[in-house]
């Protein structure tokens, strides 16, 4: 009696909506391959299962499938037996794979369905294969094209993924409050400057895991950033094709947010972790990092400490690096480290200061700043005034006005209706740029008082990145002087010999950064014209 091998399979369980697994239909397929398997008088050695696992996707493994072609190629079976060929093979290439081992093999073997049977080793028989899996595939191909249009209507109108629920929500609406309090501490750390390899190993030893995570690990990098870049975190809608994702593994979801006609980006019905403000900010806080290159270069293990590339030497202006002290001297039991000038990259090769006094009076001295900034911030909140319009509001005001002039204008037949386009369309690019200047995005939003005051309270828990970041937003360098002869390090520490250069505070959106870019003569400085080319407004 030949010794078969009986392959069930079910595709894409979870996209049923029933609340069905698919393991009935896994439990009705063995029983037809064991009925078929009586009829052709064969043995059944084990029966590979692959449940929910779609045939079709082209980067999808079938353990139960591998298994099946292993064992047949090693001779533990002589022979397939299934409900239907399309349960074994939707991608030709797959079926390809038992041709070979079918034509090569130099032992009877057997290929047999409910719904008839094929002898790969004949030219007519691996025919007949082949065309019902070119069928089984294209309409599989049909299949994936009309859902994928289908997902892409709901995403357009807003309704939430049915899928596996996102790291944050408990399913599709509601949301999950143990996830949702790691988000926004992350968002908060994250403005503050810590990063996400801080924030991942946290919550890795917090044991967090995603909703994709595999049992026995916690949830990684790229699925931290990948939540925290989630659209869906403050009700924006986005929609990744599935070709994409098979394509390029994880994307950006923000490269896929859905847009309006008018825009604006479509927003869904579920519940919210972050306002679309702070969303945006934390976007731009994320990119602002990649754009300029901060951070670990790939393949480096070197940290860099509090002050590396912020501190400087005075003698020739270089930055300074950063070095630990040999073992078992006395300078690196009491320091550990210290800045130092490179000759190497550039420096004079002059200068050396134990790392920590300078750190803490560096750290003391950005604190009294700070709450110097909190007093200021807090008498300002107590004094309520009329908030002064700003350089973008009086343009945009300006614009408007000079629309409605232009209409006027057109009215009274005083221009042309290709002057009046012109116009129109100079007037509107105009407030779209002033928009974008001033639009949550671009602006750099003034630092408020309890933000402040938290950064205060918090500071000796802080971890290295955040005092980093925050150091960074107030200091330009640290201009550290020669100690003279003799050296800093035998008597007390002498803070004279440190300046501190603090960075100037952000301007406001000036009225500079809003004027349009000169026009020609004809238009008069910006000043509708009438058909003689003359000016309404002399």
């Amino acid at each position: 009696m030949i010794t078969v091998g009986g392959y069930t399979r079910v595709s894409d369980a979870g996209q049923m909506g029933d609340g069905r697994d698919g393991r009935d239909g896994v439990l009705r397929q063995r029983e037809d391959v064991h009925d078929l398997a009586r009829l052709m008088r064969c043995r059944v050695h084990r029966i590979y299962e692959d449940n929910d696992t779609s045939a079709y996707k082209r980067h999808t493994r079938r353990s139960g499938f591998e298994e099946l072609v292993l064992e047949l190629e090693n001779g533990t079976i002589s022979g397939i037996l299934a409900y239907n060929i399309d349960r074994i093979a939707r991608q030709p290439r797959d079926l390809e794979r038992l041709i070979d081992i079918y034509e090569q093999a130099r032992r009877p073997l057997v290929f047999a369905t409910t719904a008839g049977d094929y002898d790969l080793t004949t030219s007519d028989g691996r025919f007949q294969a082949r065309i019902y899996v070119t069928v089984a595939n294209k309409f599989s191909s049909d299949a994936a094209r009309r859902v994928a249009r289908q997902k892409l209507a709901d995403a357009t109108l807003g309704k939430p993924h049915k899928g596996q629920r996102a790291f944050g929500w408990r399913d599709a609406e509601h949301v999950d409050d143990r996830e949702a309090v790691l988000i926004r501490q992350a968002y908060a750390d994250i403005l503050l400057g810590k990063t996400i390899a801080t924030v991942h190993r946290e919550w890795a030893a917090l044991g967090v895991r995603g909703p994709q995570t595999p049992p026995g690990r916690t949830i990684g990098y790229s699925s931290v950033l990948y939540v925290l870049r989630n659209p869906r975190l403050c009700g924006y809608r986005s929609y990744i094709p599935q070709e994409v994702r098979e394509r390029s593994g994880r994307v950006d979801p923000v490269e896929h947010l859905l847009e309006r006609a008018d825009g604006k980006p479509v927003t869904g019905a579920w519940e919210t972790i972050l306002a679309p403000a702070e969303w945006c900010e934390l976007i731009e806080e994320l990119d602002s990092r990649k754009e300029r290159g901060t951070g670990r270069k790939k393949g480096s293990t070197v940290t860099r400490r509090l002050l590396t590339g912020i501190a400087r030497c005075a003698k020739c202006g270089s930055a300074l690096s950063s070095g630990v002290y040999q073992r078992g001297t006395v300078s690196y039991e009491k320091y550990g480290y210290h800045y130092y000038c490179r000759a190497a990259d550039g420096g004079c090769g002059g200068l050396s200061r134990s790392g920590p006094p300078v750190e803490d009076h560096v750290e003391a001295q950005l604190l009294e700043r700070l709450r110097q900034q909190l007093t200021e911030a807090r008498t300002q909140a107590a004094e309520p005034q009329e908030p002064a319009p700003s350089a973008a509001e009086k343009a945009l005001r300006q614009i408007a006005a000079d629309k409605a002039e232009a209409r006027r204008l057109r009215a009274d037949d005083l221009l042309s209706l290709a002057e009046f386009a012109r116009e129109i369309r100079r007037l509107e690019d105009k407030e779209k740029s002033v928009g974008e200047q001033a639009s949550p995005l671009s602006a750099a939003p003034e630092r408020t008082a309890p933000t402040i005051a938290r950064v205060i309270r918090d500071w000796q828990t802080c971890t290295a990145d955040v005092k980093r970041r925050e150091i960074e937003r107030a200091v330009d360098s640290v201009v550290i002087k020669p100690a003279g002869k003799g050296g800093a390090q035998r008597g007390t520490f002498r803070p004279d010999l440190i300046e501190i250069v603090w960075r100037c505070r952000e301007e406001p959106l000036s009225a500079e950064s809003v004027r349009e870019p000169a026009r020609s003569q004809d238009e008069y400085d910006g000043r509708p014209v009438d058909r003689q080319g003359r000016s309404p407004h002399p």
